[in-house]
């Protein structure tokens, strides 16, 4: 029989609950401003910095915390923010998930445009709060780190024709933002379970001119194919990556989809994964007000998942500006 869970009282964390009302005074005070003659900056900058501040402090409360302690803290906080995250467009989203998850491909598109919106100039001050969040800024700029990926394998490839798969591609901006800039052939397969993400990527390409043969899309759950349940042609691949999928696999998955990515690449071939970093000063955050749970991984976790698999090794890490994303390659022999 399993034992009863204890719930623990809730003990007051006066460094943290005090950001955290201030925050909430600071919204009330700008509403109020708001309805007279508009925000001063001075209460916008303020916003932004107590909001940071905050976010970081939570984080490291968290950790320090048991697991019914965190949870029964994370409540507590969530309850109170949670109007604000409502207000918020980008955060709502984030919260409701209308695909189901957090990260689909309009949530990721969104957060790339980095515009704060919202019903109200204080709607749209909060939302700006959210797409600061560092793990907001690591989204942003694992876009031009995979764009550097996907030149460097052009580069590598010389004038032959470079083949480019993105697993779970989302709007898959790293890739269109190259159209045009690439002198020399190259073919990429974007494939997505999401038929509304697919879709978005088949009107970027229609808007930018590329031929259908040059940027293929294909529908497909990316786990029944790692599991052997559902065959997928893809050969010869010169870069497969994966940039926001394997942070919600476990261990023993994401071994099985870099045993199939191998068997899709060119001798020389290479694998890139993107994870979430456990230093992430957003992680407390987006578990427990966001409820956007993801699996956070270290460097040892990454070089432990690729030496499992069929590439041996991991062969390098690499990391976006705020190393918050690390990004680990495996070089098929």
């Amino acid at each position: 029989m399993e034992p009863a869970r204890i719930s623990l009282p809730l003990k007051p964390r006066p460094d943290v609950d005090l950001l955290l009302r201030q925050i909430v005074d600071l919204v009330a005070l700008c509403d109020r401003e708001e309805t007279k003659a508009g925000i001063p900056e001075l209460y916008s900058t303020r916003l932004h910095r107590d909001f940071d501040t905050f976010v970081h402090a939570f984080d490291a409360e968290i950790r320090a915390l048991c697991p019914d302690e965190a949870a029964a803290f994370g409540a507590h906080v969530q309850a109170t923010l949670l109007p604000l995250v409502r207000r918020a467009v980008n955060g709502d989203r984030w919260f409701s998930k209308p695909c189901g998850y957090a990260g689909d491909f309009l949530t990721i598109a969104r957060i790339y445009d980095d515009i704060a919106e919202g019903a109200t100039i204080v709607d749209a001050l909060v939302d700006r709060c959210f797409l600061n969040l560092p793990a907001a800024r690591a989204v942003q700029n694992r876009r031009a780190l995979l764009g550097d990926e996907i030149r460097a394998a052009i580069w590598r490839n010389g004038q032959g024709i470079t083949r480019v798969a993105s697993l779970a591609c989302g709007p898959a901006r790293e890739l269109f933002d190259l159209a045009g800039s690439i002198g020399t052939p190259f073919v990429a397969t974007l494939i997505d379970l999401d038929d509304a993400a697919l879709a978005h990527c088949a009107a970027q390409r229609w808007r930018l001119g590329i031929a259908e043969d040059s940027i293929h899309l294909v529908e497909a759950n990316l786990m029944h194919i790692a599991l052997g349940r559902r065959p997928l042609e893809l050969a010869d691949q010169d870069l497969v990556y994966s940039i926001g999928l394997i942070d919600y696999l476990g261990d023993a998955l994401v071994v099985k989809l870099l045993d199939y990515i191998h068997t899709t690449l060119s001798p020389g071939g290479r694998a890139i994964i993107g994870n979430f970093h456990t230093r992430n000063p957003t992680k407390a955050f987006m578990d427990h007000v966001l409820e956007w749970k993801l699996i956070h991984r270290s460097e040892d976790d990454m070089r432990r998942l690729f030496a499992a698999s069929a590439f041996g090794a991991c062969t390098r890490i690499t990391y976006e500006a705020q190393r918050i994303n690390l990004f680990a390659e495996g070089v098929k022999h």
